[in-house]
């Protein structure tokens, strides 16, 4: 296997090639960031079962460049009005499931806006405030918390969620932590089954649906973003 800081050097260039090519602009910072959290993940994602194949560049390079999906959408295309500002300086967004870090470091090494990340396993929390911290990300806060509609507070602008359970668990917890007219935002497979019924129950509504495709290695994987807004 080859050394994290490797593997993380050839994400960043993968993810670097990929934002030139659709005419994303980025910055140093930014790209030094991805690459410090590369490092991270390639070094304790097997050990703490973080990610599926942490040691493999274009794996970590698809995860981060669909962290970033809402703010390259938003950037670089016209049918996006449903999440832009989502991120913008002064939004308070939540991350459910934070996982690995993706997406919300990602989000928070990109945009202004303050994440607060919830994760419930005490390994990962301690891996996301190490990561965070190595990022030099000012306006992230990691909650050992878990994600249940009778621990939230309605107190964010925005709700993520990237690999969360299901669609029908992530919509009661989101619209319990959301604003009135907050925006929820749900990363999902080209094929997966959203549960809309159960969304509209639970008081988000204006569906909007943003499918995009991210290189994963030699193939596309193909996604999209469920758009929702609290009733």
């Amino acid at each position: 296997m080859a050394y994290p800081e490797t593997i993380a050097r050839q994400a960043r260039a993968i993810v670097e090639q990929e934002l030139n090519r659709i005419g994303f602009p980025t910055t140093f910072e930014f790209n030094e960031s991805i690459e410090i959290l590369g490092a991270a993940v390639a070094f304790w994602g097997e050990r703490m079962n973080l990610t599926a194949s942490p040691e493999d560049p274009a794996e970590l390079a698809f995860h981060i460049l669909d962290s970033m999906m809402p703010l390259v959408l938003a950037a670089v295309r016209a049918d996006t009005a449903a999440i832009r500002g989502a991120f913008a300086k002064g939004r308070c967004v939540l991350d459910l499931g934070s996982g690995a870090g993706f997406p919300a470091l990602v989000l928070a090494a990109l945009a202004p806006a303050d994440f607060v990340l919830l994760e419930a396993r005490r390994k990962r929390v301690s891996f996301l405030t190490v990561a965070a911290a190595e990022m030099g990300l000012r306006n992230v806060t990691i909650e050992s918390v878990r994600a249940e509609p009778s621990s939230m507070e309605p107190d964010f602008d925005t709700v993520i969620a990237r690999a969360f359970a299901n669609p029908s668990e992530f919509y009661p917890v989101a619209r319990a932590a959301l604003k009135p007219g907050g925006i929820a935002i749900l990363y999902v497979t080209a094929t997966q089954s959203l549960e809309l019924a159960q969304a509209r129950q639970a008081g988000l509504s204006d569906y909007v649906r943003l499918e995009y495709e991210v290189p994963r290695g030699e193939k596309s994987a193909y996604r999209a973003l469920a758009v929702f807004h609290r009733r």
